[in-house]
């Protein structure tokens, strides 16, 4: 994410190296595509569906997601693990894409 290329190939070669794989979340104007509530916010998704879920934002739709984020998270009792909510997330990503709906 950002405006500068040869700064992003630095950071993006940095990532790589360290053993990830970089995704180019395009520049700061579409940096919303992964705000809080956004598809690919929050995510541990291989850069495949990291791109896919940034493709897939809607501009706009986070704030109303968001307002629902505090119920759907209730729903998985007070001390989830991070495997559960990475799951859960998920399984709102395949809904959200799959089924077209939130939550």
């Amino acid at each position: 994410m950002g405006d500068i290329s040869d700064a992003k190939g630095i950071v993006m070669a940095l990532v790589n190296e360290i053993g990830f794989d970089s995704v180019d979340g395009g520049p700061l104007e579409e940096s919303w595509r992964q705000q809080r509530s956004t598809p690919a916010y929050c995510c541990d998704y291989d850069a495949e569906v990291t791109r896919k879920a940034l493709a897939a934002a809607v501009k706009g739709d986070a704030s109303r997601k968001r307002d629902q984020v505090p119920t759907f998270f209730a729903r998985l009792g007070s001390h989830p693990s991070h495997d559960d909510v990475v799951n859960a997330i998920s399984a709102q990503y395949n809904r959200v894409f799959v089924d077209r709906r939130w939550p």
